[in-house]
This record gives structure tokens, C-alpha cells and sequence, in this order.
């Protein structure tokens, strides 16, 4: 409100001259009206600019909520979803677990087994205790770097065939320690020797050929030769 000019004042304090009042009472008495109009506008002038920044202050807070309050909640009553950390957004890693090569497993070809085999040898089971057979190697067809070896291996498992019954194995090594050896994928890794013929031991669980499967051989034991089987393992190395 702006102050009104002295030139209005008469139009809002008439002169009281009117009135039935004592003599030079009239001036005393418009005087005092005129100062405390005066008074008044000068001191609602200062109240309003200091309640200004008040509610400025007022609004910013308000408004500050509001925003807490949108960022706390979604459209309707259900809660925001917390947005995920790094470590929850980026997927795990997940190590491979041990022994997985000697997981059965189904081998195609004789050249998928040697290329998956830390050992590969021709021998006979010598004895059987408590689910471990001895091996005696009279042969090595392929060896890894880090496989160890000797005329004498532990196999885990007592699958390998009986005593006295030559074989091809195919083997993963499950104990560095002990030196035992697991045929890859049960059966898949075991071919019985008659002669110079190597059959597999499954029909079942076989592999259909010696590089490239053979879809008409599926279901029936795989038979080669044992020079065939030294030529693929030479082709590892």
C-alpha cells in the first residue's frame, strides 16, 4: 500500500471544524489524526517487506518437501523400486566348477576325446579296492604337460573293466595329488582292445566316428582300429 499523498489527506480526515468542539481544539485534534495515519503507513510498509522474505523462505521449504516427498514414493501408494548398486547391477562371475571335464558328457567323434583328455593310454586293470583301480600303463598314446604318469596310475572309478581286460582309456585327471585319473564321461572314455580291434564299451554311450560323426552309427558300439587311435592322438601333439 502506498503512502497517500498529503494533498488526500483532508479527503480522509475531514477538517473537524464541524463539529461542536472548544476553540483550537479542532486543529489539535486534525493534527493527531493526521500523524497517526501517517505513523500507521509508515510502519505497515516495513512489517510487509520484512514478512516477504519470511514467506519466500516458507515457500522454498515447501517446495523442497514436495520434491523429497516425489522422490520417496511413485504414482498411487506403492513404493519406488531402489535402484540397484554397481555390484547388483553387474552380472556375478561364476568360476567353473572342478572336475567339470570329467561331467558326463556326450563325445561325438574319437578326436573330440583325445582334444579333451589329459591322458590317453593302453593298458589293463591290475586290481580294485574300495572303488579304486590300479592300472598298469604298457602304453602312452597322448599326455598333457602336467599329467603325470608312470608304469602304474589310480583310476577313480572301479568301471574300467576287470583285471587282465587290455583297454583304451581316455582320461581326465581328478587328483593331482594322488594321481588319479577318471575315464571322460564314464563309458565314453573306455574302449575294450581284442587284437588289433578297438570297440567301445557302450553301444549306447559311444562315439560315431574318429573325426566326423556318423549319425548311422548311433546306438551301436564304435569299432576302429588301435593304429587309428594312435594316429588321432598324434594329431594333438
Amino acid at each position: 500500500m502506498s503512502t497517500p499523498d498529503p494533498s488526500e489527506w483532508a479527503e480522509l480526515a475531514p477538517h473537524p471544524g464541524d463539529h461542536n468542539l472548544p476553540a483550537g481544539r479542532h486543529e489539535l485534534h486534525r493534527s493527531r489524526l493526521l500523524a497517526a495515519i501517517a505513523q500507521e503507513t509508515r510502519t505497515r510498509k516495513p512489517a510487509r517487506a520484512a514478512l516477504r522474505p519470511a514467506l519466500a523462505v516458507a515457500v522454498l521449504v515447501l517446495v523442497v518437501a514436495g520434491v523429497g516427498v516425489g522422490l520417496a514414493t511413485t504414482s498411487g501408494d506403492e513404493p519406488s523400486a531402489a535402484l540397484p548398486s554397481p555390484a547388483a547391477s553387474s552380472p556375478a562371475a561364476r568360476p567353473a566348477p572342478p572336475g567339470a571335464v570329467g561331467k558326463m558328457r556326450a563325445y561325438g567323434t574319437v578326436r573330440q576325446l583325445t582334444d579333451t583328455a589329459d591322458l590317453v593310454v593302453r593298458g589293463e586293470v591290475v586290481s580294485v579296492t574300495d572303488g579304486r583301480a590300479v592300472y598298469r600303463v604298457a602304453e602312452v598314446l597322448y599326455r598333457a604337460p602336467d599329467a603325470p604318469v608312470s608304469t602304474e596310475i589310480t583310476l577313480v572309478a572301479d568301471s574300467a573293466g576287470r583285471p587282465g581286460q587290455p583297454t583304451v582309456l581316455y582320461l581326465a585327471l581328478s587328483d593331482p595329488e594322488a594321481h588319479g585319473y577318471a575315464p571322460l564321461s564314464g563309458d565314453f572314455g573306455i574302449f575294450d582292445i581284442a587284437g588289433d580291434r578297438v570297440t567301445s564299451r557302450s553301444p549306447s554311450r559311444s562315439v560315431t566316428g574318429l573325426r566326423t560323426e556318423d549319425a548311422a552309427s548311433a546306438g551301436r558300439g564304435f569299432v576302429t582300429t588301435l593304429a587309428e587311435l594312435r594316429h588321432v592322438a598324434r594329431e594333438r601333439g
